[in-house]
């Protein structure tokens, strides 16, 4: 028995593996609060490290006035990471003392975007401002963006 065009057809239909119909949705892309909700969990996991969601952002009035909440700019995620800061002593070489002696927290700012988008001006702002100081600040799209900015491997 030869097989027929339908037949082959099908068999050709059946390698290729299943196929979205053209009318499916396609999947949407992730939101921020889903993406900062995943940092937030991971960020509970890191040892030594306390972050937090600020709050932000315009609240209206039963007058109808809006009342800005938060510092314009200020990045979604802040908290600190506890370190050992290491002291040396003078004349010798880079000897630190034992970590118990000193610790110091490290502030961290994370912002949160989708993929595609960017920090404005306000937040560039802050997040230079949090580099310049000493802190880490982390422009993250996914919790491996913070994973990078935090240098856990």
């Amino acid at each position: 028995m030869t097989p027929t065009s339908q037949d082959l057809a099908l068999l050709r239909r059946r390698q290729a593996g299943p196929t979205r119909p053209s009318h499916a949705p396609t999947p949407r892309p992730r939101r921020e609060r889903e993406i900062q909700r995943a940092i937030l969990d991971f960020l509970k996991t890191v040892p030594g490290v306390v972050a937090w969601k600020t709050g932000g952002g315009l609240l209206t009035l039963a007058d109808g006035r809006r009342v800005r909440m938060g510092h314009k700019g200020v990045s979604d995620i802040v908290g600190f990471r506890s370190e050992y800061l290491p002291i040396f002593q003078p004349n010798t070489p880079q000897v630190p003392r034992r970590p118990a002696d000193e610790k110091i927290a490290v502030f961290i700012a994370v912002e949160v975007k989708r993929p595609g988008r960017f920090p404005t001006v306000e937040q560039k702002a802050f997040l230079d401002a949090v580099k310049t100081a000493g802190g880490i600040s982390i422009v993250a799209r996914s919790v491996e963006d913070v994973r990078r900015g935090l240098g856990i491997a």
